[in-house]
């Protein structure tokens, strides 16, 4: 039989050994997709394995034995200050303070003058800042708070959080020549005392807060709060006390009226 021009059996494209070849390379086209799906596949099960494994936080140093001097009957925030310091330099490197406060749990019953020295229940708080790099993950920053009970100098609670944006850390306030205890007193002959004295029963705390220079119109301040119970959310009274010379700035405050005795 005379093979016609054209005829399929006669076209060199379709040999067996051409379609051997097609056939090898598109088993190669095959093979490198489905390399190359496992490799995006693996890349993505280990972005997310070291994704769960990175901690949200940094984890948390172990709470030392040691505990605060005590000034006068309790600790203040100048003595526990060293201690929580310590703490956070034990959680991250270059860890500031960002913020302190200290409780004063007044008794209830409330003297006719004020007081000259505080009693030593309360809390003193501190927050540290500290820039954190976990792997895997975009450097961001980390807050430490530590809790001491004034009482025994000891901290009792400690707390990190991580942060992908870290609040704007701002240099803590300088050691002055009115201290805390000194802010806290200054605040009770202020009229802190009297506030207490109204209503005892809903006015036992207050607060004294550190505050440097150029965070407010003032120079460097002590905030001193006392709370009214009825209302917490609230400054029942704040006294400002200047950190340098001891002089009252400004007081302010709202509170609910005291029942009638």
């Amino acid at each position: 039989m005379i093979e016609r021009l054209g005829d399929p059996a006669s076209s060199p494209d379709e040999s067996p050994e051409a379609d051997l070849t097609a056939k090898t390379r598109v088993w190669w086209s095959r093979r490198t997709i489905i390399v190359l799906l496992v490799v995006q596949v693996a890349l993505a099960l280990v972005a997310l394995g070291v994704w769960i494994w990175t901690p949200d936080a940094p984890a948390l140093p172990s709470i030392p034995r040691t505990t605060a001097p005590l000034d006068g009957s309790g600790a203040t925030l100048e003595s526990a200050l060293p201690l929580s310091q310590a703490q956070a330099d034990a959680w991250l490197p270059n860890a500031v303070v960002l913020n302190a406060s200290m409780q004063v749990d007044w008794p209830w019953t409330v003297p006719p003058e004020p007081p000259t020295d505080m009693p030593g229940t309360g809390w003193i708080s501190y927050a540290f800042l500290a820039p954190w790099y976990p792997p895997g993950r975009p450097a961001g920053g980390a807050s430490l708070s530590v809790v001491v009970e004034r009482l025994s100098g000891a901290i009792v609670s400690q707390e990190t959080d991580g942060w992908e944006q870290a609040p704007q850390a701002q240099p803590p306030p300088l050691p002055s020549s009115v201290d805390s205890s000194m802010a806290t007193l200054v605040a009770e002959a202020a009229g802190g005392t009297a506030f207490r004295r109204a209503c005892p029963q809903f006015r036992h705390l207050s607060r004294t807060i550190p505050v440097a220079a150029g965070r407010t119109k003032w120079p460097q301040n002590w905030v001193v709060i006392y709370e009214d119970s009825r209302q917490p959310s609230q400054h029942g009274l704040l006294i400002r006390i200047d950190a340098t010379t001891g002089d009252v700035l400004e007081q302010s405050g709202e509170a609910p009226d005291c029942p009638a005795p």
